[in-house]
């Protein structure tokens, strides 16, 4: 994707509904086209039509290193310096390429096309090579901890799922956006996805489909939303009176409250002990140690 943030939308016009975004770097399957839109599938598999001139062409980019903005926003200069010109604001998780040539003080070149170079903050890129507390610590070969397959997965998934809670609070505040994906503006589903996303583990678009997600197992033992054991990064799912579906979706924090990006507030936390919500709770699910995390096994 060429563009920090593209609409997605149901029809092959911008006037039509947008169902999803896409972010700068994004590699999406182009399946169609029509009256100068584009028909794309996504990583997530979800399908729409965007405008033609978002997407960039593909071009030999094999021998660039690439990473991901680690901040929830990074801004993007002409020069490598502040005073220079702001072209555009990135998004975190969107995917940059590093240019082939040397870093200017604490700026780094990027590629904003094949041949259009812009700089970046390094505290703005994925680029450290620490060794993390969590998931990527229990992978470490050194980690401290007999070699049960089983026990560990389920240690790994429990990581993902605090994670995803930690993820999903650095975006408190974001506003709530139908179709939303970034922290520019994002709807429930969108807030999940892209918490589990960032955590490594890429989850369905919709609400519905999240909960149905095969990856997932029941966990809430039939009990309501105030009484049922909830563990941090569990689903949360709800459905309005008179729908036929699951309507909206959020996180467990796993200390009685829950997180999620709501119409009227955006990205907030919740108590289980709400009325309002615990009407119309439907459900808990949970990453389940015996599946394979793949997008296709959803």
């Amino acid at each position: 994707m060429r563009r920090n943030v593209a609409n997605v939308y149901r029809e092959p016009s911008t006037s039509s509904e947008t169902v999803t975004q896409a972010i700068f770097g994004e590699i999406v399957r182009v399946t169609g086209e029509e009256d100068g839109m584009r028909h794309i599938t996504l990583p997530d598999t979800y399908t729409g039509w965007v405008r033609a001139d978002a997407l960039l062409p593909t071009y030999d980019d094999g021998d660039f290193l690439k990473t991901s903005i680690a901040t929830l926003f990074a801004e993007i200069f002409s020069e490598p310096a502040i005073q220079s010109e702001l072209i555009v604001k990135f998004c975190v998780g969107s995917r940059v390429t590093l240019a082939q040539r040397p870093s200017v003080g604490d700026f780094i070149p990027i590629l904003l096309t094949q041949d259009k170079v812009a700089y970046i903050h390094r505290m703005c890129l994925d680029i450290s090579h620490e060794p993390k507390a969590g998931i990527d610590a229990m992978a470490a070969p050194s980690a401290d901890m007999p070699l049960d397959i089983a026990s560990l997965k389920r240690r790994v998934l429990e990581a993902v799922g605090e994670h995803a809670v930690e993820v999903g609070k650095r975006l408190i505040g974001t506003p709530y956006l139908w179709g939303g994906v970034t922290p520019f503006g994002i709807d429930c589903s969108g807030f999940v996805q892209l918490s589990y996303r960032l955590s490594g583990v890429q989850l369905l678009r919709d609400a519905y489909q999240q909960f149905a997600d095969r990856r997932f197992a029941r966990c809430d033992d039939g009990r309501s939303l105030e009484n049922a054991i909830l563990a941090p990064g569990d689903l949360l799912a709800f459905q309005r009176e008179g729908a036929s579906r699951i309507t909206h979706i959020g996180m467990a924090i796993g200390d009685g409250r829950f997180i999620h990006s709501s119409g009227d507030q955006g990205v907030n936390i919740e108590d289980c002990t709400s009325e309002r919500y615990g009407a119309t709770f439907q459900g808990a699910v949970r990453l389940s140690s015996d599946s394979d995390l793949a997008i296709e096994a959803a």
